[in-house]
């Protein structure tokens, strides 16, 4: 499979699931970075979503499962702030 340089993905990241950590599988598994945009409280309410972590909480979690799961691997979490990315 291609090796890209960069790719981005996006999400919310309140309770990891399965779901999730397929999607981070295959970003560093198809690329030498990933860029995580890792919804923001706001954005995350404006969009119906009901929180059980705010945004510090879900980064903390998101970096711990990423640094235990892919330890090797080279990304960088960005607050999503609207539906476009950073």
């Amino acid at each position: 499979m291609q090796k890209y340089d960069i790719v981005a993905m996006g999400g919310t990241f309140d309770i990891i699931h399965d779901g999730h950590m397929k999607l981070l599988t295959k970003a560093f598994s198809i690329s030498n970075k990933a860029i995580i945009g890792l919804t923001s409280d706001e954005l995350a309410v404006n969009k119906g979503k009901n929180l059980s972590k705010n945004y510090q909480q879900r980064f903390v979690s998101l970096k711990s499962v990423i640094e235990e799961n892919f330890p090797k691997s080279t990304y960088e979490i960005s607050k999503l702030e609207n539906d476009f990315g950073p």
